[in-house]
């Protein structure tokens, strides 16, 4: 009963630590350093760089004991990697200093020429290796895993469960940890071709890890976990997570996979799996995990890693993390479960290049959030991304992008206001923008395909994007990923007869970053009759006027109704005053792409009746049509390269625009 009370109480608390968005994937990240520690990493890395970019790592075997008791590590690490440079004499590693180096063998000779500053362990080779030769390396070591609290991430840690009392040892090596507890090459570029992870424990412990468990060998009192991967990792994505564990399988069956099951694994604390609490709350949660990976293989494409599984090893941390094929977790959540499993794609199958490109990874797990509360649980997907939004602009500026000694900071990297829900929140718009589901999802998947099992930068995403898509993102990038701040717009309204008009004043929170947001912006009419409807305009010019042509009565208007931008209102006022008189009729247009090989969209503030010709350089009509939508995609692609002249007339003949365009 008062273990019960106490769940209740952390429960609570995590709801409401939930509800004001601080993302639990990123407090199980951010940490704190002083400055002069992350300086003296800074000039190891910067001399260990170079010697390590001799060698591309193909394979890692950590074979380890570990207890769930304590950080105890020992045992040896096996690397095999191809020489780059032209010859191999000095191979390079980090491992903390904490650890005693009890032997090296590369490519089966011992070697004792052993030299080490700080982290960084340098080996002479007595036997140099010439380039395109692998060198097959075996360290042995042992030592206890240091204890901290750091902006380059704790990576081996041990404790307790506050909620269940179990004890736990588990890895987390996000950013920059995994030589607190192994030999490696961290390296976001270098992905380790596959992996196996051997850990020999206390029998009475399990043990959770990459990959599949092939194996469980007995040895005397203690087990030795077998796991494998056979599928290409980054170094700060290799895990391991000890403890009296249960666990609970469920199957995922993607229509993908019509024959064919994707596992999921989930360890779970021995104590708490037959428990009524963890039953009634956490199984419930735990349980939504399989329609949420089926609807994101039909989102993002299939599981990448479904010939292996997916799963959770619980662990006492804030939140989760994204360990290939087994995130480790604290508890459970849809939401938090949702962007976990979202990361698979957005950061294990595609990794982010550099630290300064978190962006593939946390502003596209964050959308997995809005994309799965959409469409799994829309009842709060509305007044989530209300919440996402709000927490964005409780500050006037902040980029997504950021550059130098950020890299080096946790709480940067992590920022949940931007990484996460910036990040997040301006892929739905990028959504609005494309406003063609077909187009967007197929560019992601398209980017997916492309960069998979690699890493990417977030402008490899762009380039990606822009070329399956045919629209340019340059204006986009700018404004929502490199820019700060957002658009406050001040509307008025008025509707008289049949005609509406409407009129909006854009501001911006961080003029000198972005004076004004170029955006599509939709507006719900709210009508007595005929039901309400949506309208979507371009927002080009500080204030924008639209006079339109509507039936039925318009009794109030919403603006931006679907939330795909991050903005604030004021209004909207009916004002009387406004009326046709003094109001241009000069027709607002946007064309894109400008070259086209296939399309030509049209985006225009008007609904009215209009002609539209396209005319080639001999003045000869060889396309038109007649619309009365603000929106139109005009097939070009059987018309000859050249250039031409996109022409709109009005119901008397009067030319609105004469624009040109040119098919390449």
């Amino acid at each position: 009963m008062l273990r019960y009370s106490f769940l209740l109480i952390v429960s609570s608390m995590l709801f409401q630590a939930h509800s004001q968005h601080q993302h639990f994937c990123a407090q199980s990240k951010i940490t704190q350093k002083s400055a002069s520690t992350k300086s003296t990493y800074l000039k190891v890395v910067a001399s260990s760089s170079n010697l390590m970019n001799n060698y591309d790592v193909k394979f890692h075997h950590l074979n380890l004991n570990l207890e769930r008791t304590n950080k105890n590590i020992s045992g040896f690490v096996r690397t095999i990697a191809k020489v780059t440079s032209n010859v191999l004499d000095t191979f390079a590693f980090e491992l903390h200093q904490n650890f005693t180096i009890d032997s090296v063998y590369v490519n089966n000779i011992k070697e004792t020429n052993i030299s080490r500053i700080d982290s960084l362990v340098k080996i002479k080779i007595s036997s140099p290796i010439s380039q395109n030769n692998l060198a097959d390396v075996f360290i042995y070591y042992h030592g206890t895993a240091p204890s901290i609290t750091g902006a380059l991430g704790n990576g081996f840690s041990n404790g307790t469960s506050p909620s269940w009392g179990n004890q736990v040892t588990w890895s987390l090596s996000e950013t920059r940890g995994a030589y607190h507890w192994w030999p490696c090459k961290q390296d976001l570029r270098d992905k380790i071709d596959s992996a196996w992870i051997f850990v020999t424990t206390d029998s009475t412990n399990m043990v959770g890890s990459n990959g599949v468990l092939t194996n469980i060998v007995t040895i005397g009192n203690k087990k030795r976990y077998e796991w494998k991967t056979h599928y290409p990792i980054d170094y700060y994505l290799i895990s391991v997570a000890i403890a009296k564990y249960k666990p609970y399988i469920l199957y995922a069956k993607p229509q993908y996979l019509p024959n064919d099951s994707i596992l999921i694994l989930n360890y779970i604390y021995d104590n708490a799996y037959n428990s009524t609490y963890f039953n009634n709350t956490q199984k419930v949660e735990l349980n939504k995990i399989k329609p949420t990976i089926e609807f994101l293989c039909n989102m993002y494409g299939m599981y990448p890693f479904y010939k292996e599984k997916y799963g959770h090893a619980m662990a006492p941390i804030g939140g989760g993390m994204e360990h290939q094929t087994m995130t480790t977790i604290g508890f459970f959540d849809f939401m938090i479960d949702a962007h976990e499993l979202g990361h698979q794609w957005w950061g294990d199958l595609v990794t982010c290049k550099t630290w300064g490109d978190i962006w593939i990874n946390e502003g596209f797990a964050s959308y997995t959030e809005h994309l799965v509360n959409q469409y799994l649980d829309p009842t709060n997907f509305m007044s989530n991304l209300n919440s996402v939004h709000n927490n964005i602009m409780s500050q006037p500026g902040g980029s997504i992008y950021f550059t130098g000694q950020d890299t080096l900071d946790d709480n940067r990297i992590f920022d949940s206001r931007l990484s996460y829900d910036k990040g997040g929140a301006i892929i739905h718009t990028l959504r609005f923008v494309t406003n063609n589901d077909s187009l967007f999802f197929g560019g992601l998947r398209n980017f997916l395909n492309t960069y998979k099992f690699s890493t990417a930068t977030a402008m490899d995403f762009k380039a990606s994007f822009e070329a399956y898509t045919g629209q340019n993102l340059t204006q986009f990038f700018n404004q929502w990923y490199f820019g700060e701040g957002y658009p406050t717009f001040n509307v008025k309204w008025n509707y008289f007869g049949n005609t509406l008009i409407i009129q909006s004043t854009q501001t911006t929170s961080k003029p000198s970053s972005v004076p004004l947001f170029i955006t599509p912006i939709e507006y719900k009419l709210i009508r007595s009759t005929g039901g309400d409807t949506i309208i979507r305009v371009m927002h080009s010019n500080p204030t924008e006027t639209y006079t339109l042509t509507i039936n039925g009565n318009v009794t109030g208007i919403q603006v931006d109704p679907n939330n795909w931008l991050i903005n604030k209102t004021i209004g909207p006022t009916k004002d009387n005053t406004l009326d046709v008189q003094g109001i241009s009729n000069k027709l607002a247009i946007n064309i894109f792409p400008n070259p086209t090989n296939e399309v030509l969209n049209i985006e225009t503030n008007d609904y009215q009746n209009k002609f539209y010709e396209i005319r080639n350089v001999l003045g000869q009509i060889v396309l038109h049509k007649t619309s009365t939508n603000n929106y139109e995609q005009i097939n070009v692609s059987t018309l000859p390269k050249g250039l031409y002249f996109l022409i709109i007339k009005n119901l008397s003949g009067e030319i609105l625009v004469n624009e040109k365009f040119l098919i390449q």
